[in-house]
């Protein structure tokens, strides 16, 4: 995953993937066929982490709205200074290989749904205990978020630092008032 994140699909080479994961040229084509393979696998794991992780943010306090801070302001680190330099591997796989790969375009999507679905279930939550109004459309909330985490990943490849990141969760969490 390293590899790909660093590089991209295209100009990651097979040397660079055997390298990185310590594997001979024949290990690698028994555990992915090849170096796409290889790629997609990266992917799905990269998506089953994020997903797992954002959903146990969520259901980690019992206020629905603290945990949605709590999920916001994870993403400050992987969004700022040296690290947010880096981006996103999904976002950084949707620039490359999007719209045209028949293969990631729909890893991506997922992604982006399946981390619409948690964000609106914990507003339905907050709604349901009166954090958040319930006439509030919660599916628009939530793809609100998920927009504004791709965006503060975005500007963390632009050199966002984290105050900046901080300021933006905090606006972002006043739309859900």
């Amino acid at each position: 995953m390293d590899v790909f994140w660093d590089r991209g699909f295209h100009d990651a080479s097979l040397p660079d993937l055997l390298n990185g994961m310590a594997l001979s040229r024949g290990s690698f084509y028994k555990a992915f066929a090849d170096k796409r393979g290889a790629y997609l696998r990266a992917l799905d794991v990269y998506i089953d982490e994020a997903v797992r992780t954002v959903g146990d943010i969520l259901q980690s306090d019992p206020s629905p709205k603290a945990a949605i801070r709590a999920a916001l302001l994870r993403q400050v680190e992987p969004s700022s200074g040296s690290e947010g330099l880096r981006g996103c591997f999904v976002v950084l796989a949707a620039v490359e290989m999007l719209p045209a790969d028949q293969d990631v375009a729909p890893r991506v999507s997922r992604l982006f749904r399946r981390m619409q679905d948690l964000y609106a279930a914990a507003i339905i939550r907050a709604q349901a205990l009166g954090e958040i109004d319930r006439s509030r459309d919660e599916r628009a909330l939530a793809r609100f978020l998920v927009c504004q985490i791709q965006g503060m990943r975005v500007l963390g490849k632009a050199g966002a630092d984290r105050e900046e990141t901080k300021a933006m969760i905090d606006i972002a969490l006043k739309a859900l008032d």
